[in-house]
């Protein structure tokens, strides 16, 4: 999902892995919309979810030297696949700082209310 900061120009995309069954956000990165950043939330989760899962994303090519091939599950907009992580989206800010701040309040909060 994009975001922006202080102008619309200026966007931030915001990375989650959510856990289907639970819904919970387990990790979470903002930066560009690259492979650099893909790496980054691959190391952001924690390891028993790098070993023991699958993981299905849309079909942005980042994800594929990332994501180990056995595991990854790539999905078409609109089956279903990605639709947990698609209810979390849209925010903006004019700071960076105040930016990710935000986004870890509302990602707390809403893990909180899942358990």
């Amino acid at each position: 999902m994009w975001t922006f900061v202080g102008r619309r120009r200026r966007k931030v995309w915001l990375w989650l892995a959510v856990e289907r069954a639970s819904r919970r956000v387990v990790a979470w990165v903002t930066g560009r919309r690259d492979a650099a950043t893909a790496r980054r939330l691959w190391q952001a989760l924690p390891k028993r979810y790098r070993r023991h899962c699958w993981y299905f994303t849309d079909l942005w090519e980042a994800y594929v030297g990332v994501l180990p091939r056995w595991q990854h599950r790539r999905c078409p907009k609109g089956n279903g696949g990605t639709s947990i992580v698609e209810a979390v989206n849209c925010s903006f800010s004019k700071s960076l700082l105040m930016h990710t701040a935000r986004i870890k309040i509302v990602i707390d909060n809403y893990n909180f209310t899942l358990i």
